[in-house]
């Protein structure tokens, strides 16, 4: 049991992500404990710059641990919890991916040295091994293609076993893989149905000394022919990504392209589905060393409506994002970080009535608080 007079060791690191983690060292068990709070509130405006629409608050907590217990020089197991209660209410018929589930992140695993890792639990899919790169330029409050969790092997999932490769077992350097397999459930409201079979995934990943990182990833899920009497491969769901980023000095840049098709929980917009959708994400970042931090990321998806039934396209594809953020960051000190967001939204064309939860027309811009503890 760990008490007060056990902590060999507190060390606050303040990393950018927005993450503090204070270190604690007991016997062969390292605790890092990490949390961050974020009150941020959006607006929007049309050509009259003297009306400003509410977008409402998107704040959020995040608080969490990572456990590692030391079995010899190599060997030591693991454990994550992480805990990020929702204060937003979403509309579903407009908001594609609407998150019930205040676990984040909660999984165990083992890990084997040269022979990498072996997890189970709720973990990121693999497609967040090639979307990751881009997510920093975008901001959660958006109903962007590919930011969903708890879509097959999109994001954070539940049921997830995880094996994740190191070097190839020492064979390839900068290299490695992650092979992952996601357990077959019913839930209401998720996306798993009696229709699919398991979900299979893998990343292949690639990281040098020069600053470059590349990683490709893909998923399926096979339709479940016993229990529908039919052989449609057209009904699986699946997906595949291609993401990288390139950091030298002060300067990052990133980019992302994503396919996705059939997912059984798809994209909406306007109270329409799509199930087929396409994505292409580019961003840079530059750090000015005097505590301002600015980045600009571009983001623009298609969406096509697909009658899998008949197996035919029912609809051309449609714009479902395209536009620009800007996010400025300042770091007042190592605890505290103030944060603007801008968007210019060239979507001109959305009926949706409802702006009060998703700005599909209008630009906005909106001011934060990060908090580190």
């Amino acid at each position: 049991m760990i008490n007060r007079q056990s902590l060999a060791i507190l060390i606050p690191l303040c990393l950018y992500s927005g993450n503090v983690h204070a270190e604690q060292v007991y016997h062969n068990n390292t605790i890092n404990v990490y949390s961050q709070i974020n009150p941020l509130h959006f607006y929007s405006h049309t050509t009259d710059p003297l009306i400003i629409n509410s977008l409402g608050n998107y704040s959020n907590i995040k608080l969490g641990f990572f456990n590692q217990y030391y079995i010899n020089e190599k060997n030591f197991g693991y454990a994550r919890f992480e805990y990020c209660p929702r204060f937003i209410r979403y509309n579903p018929e407009n908001y594609s991916h609407v998150i019930n589930d205040n676990v984040g992140l909660a999984y165990v695993g083992i890990n084997l040295g040269d022979w990498g890792s072996i997890d189970y639990g709720r973990n990121y899919g693999v497609m967040h091994y090639s979307k990751r790169f881009t997510e920093k330029f975008f901001n959660d409050s958006e109903n962007i293609v590919f930011h969903d969790d708890d879509n097959f092997l999109l994001g954070r999932a539940d049921g997830v076993l995880s094996y994740k490769s190191r070097d190839f077992a020492g064979y390839m350097s900068d290299f490695n893989f992650i092979l992952q397999h996601q357990t077959h459930y019913q839930k209401k409201h998720y996306y798993l149905s009696n229709k699919y079979n398991d979900s299979w995934g893998i990343a292949l990943n690639y990281i040098n000394h020069f600053g470059l990182k590349i990683s490709g990833t893909a998923f399926f899920s096979p339709y479940d022919n016993s229990r529908n009497g039919a052989n449609l491969h057209s009904h699986w769901a699946k997906s595949y990504g291609l993401g990288c980023s390139y950091n030298v000095g002060n300067v990052s840049f990133a980019g992302f392209y994503g396919f996705l098709k059939n997912s059984a929980f798809p994209y909406m917009k306007d109270s329409v589905r799509y199930d087929l959708l396409d994505t292409f994400e580019i961003g840079g970042k530059y750090n000015f060393q005097n505590g301002i931090t600015a980045s600009l990321g571009y983001v623009k998806s298609f969406g096509t409506e697909y009658d899998y039934m008949r197996n035919v396209i029912v609809s051309q594809p449609k714009p479902l994002n395209n536009h620009f953020n800007v996010i400025m960051n300042y770091e007042i000190n190592k605890h505290f970080t103030a944060s603007f967001h801008y968007k210019l939204n060239l979507l001109k064309e959305s009926n949706s009535p409802d702006q009060e939860y998703i700005h599909y027309a209008e630009n906005s811009f909106g001011f934060g608080m990060n908090y580190f503890f």
